[in-house]
């Protein structure tokens, strides 16, 4: 939907507890756009934490987040709703498309300047956007494969050339003078968005040791990835094998290996065009198969599909390969994780403050119980 403006009172509450909270907090609700194509509405405001803006809990204010993945939590959004957040010490511009790919809705941030709102940015969700991304991606990736310091440096002459891309994505949006509407929300049935949860017990050995073969090939410390098909609880090899970082796979990058997602957002793909009995399966060079909070949220905690970590050494030996499912639990650390992360700025002793940061750690070591190992065969 077409945004025309947003009114005075939704920038005004925005700032104003931005300003509440200070030390560069920012705040953030869902809006609405009513039928004239002006924002009149909102959630309950939340507060940023020591991460940013909690998004489950934003989203909590209007959608069932208990258990849920985050693609099950935004695929019960109306359609008119929009994400807007504040941008404390900026202007309010936007120079990246990160949240789009997430939320595929449109997206504002109010820049606070000196305690007062500076500007409102606006994005939309457009083919060009989710196809610039892709192209960041893969220059980001082709440095990787520079030999000598003038290949990279060209490849970072392209890189920067094409961040100033960025910088024509964001509109200025209009604020204007208009009462408070209702929020009406008609509840999306359960079985439009909830994704079922699909026990994983073995993995073709064959589609392993291709990935480990690749990532051998390729350098040592580059992780490879492809999408795998789950039938009764085994896994095969369905998508093109892909090549990522040191330690990374490209959001983008790892959905293209199973279809092609041109122009359209990763939450339109995982949604529309990638079907539920798929698993992530991505290498971890110099590892056992032992996953983080990092594979945890890149999977059943963002997309809802389990994800499989297969662990070798640098001679390709496979010493190892677990899953982490979609469980309830994924959501429920992800959701402590985000409390946690706001109750930082309530400490009150640096006792009270260090045992809020211990948690923080401890949220992320318990990702790895979730940890299963599968068999290879």
């Amino acid at each position: 939907m077409k945004v025309k403006g947003i009114a005075t009172f939704i920038v005004d509450r925005l700032v104003e507890r931005s300003n509440h909270l200070s030390q560069g907090r920012s705040a953030g609700a869902i809006g609405f756009i009513n039928q004239e194509g002006y924002i009149d509405s909102m959630t309950e405001i939340v507060n940023g934490g020591i991460s940013g803006l909690p998004y489950r809990q934003m989203l909590s204010k209007i959608a069932k987040t208990d258990g849920e993945s985050l693609l099950e939590i935004i695929n019960q959004l109306p359609e008119n709703a929009v994400v807007i957040t504040t941008n404390p010490g900026k202007t309010g511009i936007i120079v990246g498309t990160g949240g789009l790919d997430i939320f595929n809705i449109p997206l504002i941030s109010i820049g606070v300047k000196m305690g007062k709102a500076a500007g409102v940015g606006l994005i939309y969700p457009k083919k060009e956007y989710f196809d610039l991304s892709t192209e960041s991606e893969d220059i980001q990736l082709h440095r990787l494969t520079a030999k000598t310091m003038e290949e990279e440096r060209e490849i970072l002459r392209e890189s920067f050339n094409l961040q100033l891309n960025y910088l024509d994505i964001c509109k200025e949006l209009e604020q204007v003078d208009i009462p408070e509407g209702e929020i009406s929300l008609v509840q999306v049935p359960e079985k439009e968005w909830q994704i079922p949860a699909i026990k994983v017990n073995s993995i073709d050995k064959e589609f392993a040791k291709r990935l480990v073969d690749k990532s051998i090939e390729v350098e040592q410390g580059r992780e490879v990835a492809a999408i795998g098909e789950i039938i009764d609880g085994h896994i095969i090899q369905k998508g093109e094998i892909v090549v990522g970082g040191m330690g990374y796979v490209p959001s983008r990058m790892l959905a293209s290996s199973y279809t092609d997602i041109s122009g359209i957002s990763l939450k339109e793909a995982y949604t529309d065009i990638i079907p539920h009995n798929i698993a992530i399966v991505h290498t971890h060079p110099g590892g056992t198969g032992v996953m983080h909070m990092g594979d945890a949220m890149a999977g059943p905690g963002s997309w809802g599909r389990p994800v499989i970590a297969i662990g070798h050494d640098k001679d390709g030996v496979i010493k190892g390969a677990t899953v982490i499912e979609l469980r309830e639990e994924v959501a429920k650390l992800a959701d402590e994780y985000e409390e946690v992360g706001q109750n930082y700025y309530n400490a009150q002793t640096p006792e009270e403050e260090a045992e809020i940061r211990k948690r923080r750690f401890g949220i992320a070591q318990e990702y790895t119980d979730l940890c299963k190992p599968l068999e290879l065969k």
